[in-house]
């Protein structure tokens, strides 16, 4: 059984629409797979350049469906925003970046959903692994 998978067709489109607003990143190639080993929700990489040249891929998202499928619609749209939010594409200097946070997530997001939200999503996410690792140890 291989370690990745093509995500859900609601997942990718939570992702999809979502970086469909945001102009900067209109040029850039990114996918979204699936990889329920991953021991955090999602993870945000820059393609390597090997990876780039045999996909044409700039980003891949990382997005462990087992922990988010256990999310309700409007934690599910939080984790969306704050990993795509990662993604920073200057388009003068033609250069990609990944920013880390300002606080253990972006304050724009606190600022929209709140603290407690955000604080409360992230409180539960831990215990979804928690209670993971227990039912299925490796």
């Amino acid at each position: 059984m291989s370690r990745y998978h093509e995500v859900f067709e609601d997942h990718e489109e939570l992702f999809t629409s979502f970086i469909k607003q945001i102009d900067s990143l209109q040029d850039l190639n990114i996918k979204i797979l699936g990889c329920n080993k991953l021991k955090e929700i999602c993870k945000v990489s820059k393609a390597s350049d090997i990876l780039k040249h045999m996909t044409n891929e700039d980003i891949i998202i990382l997005l462990n469906e087992e922990v988010f499928e256990k999310l309700e619609d409007e934690q599910k749209k939080i984790i969306v925003e704050e990993y795509v939010a990662r993604i920073y594409f200057d388009a003068e200097k033609d250069k990609l970046t990944l920013i880390a946070p300002d606080f253990s997530t972006f304050s724009l997001l606190l600022l929209k959903y709140g603290a407690e939200k955000c604080l409360n999503l992230k409180t539960l996410i831990k215990e979804i692994f928690a209670s993971d690792s227990e039912t299925n140890p490796e």
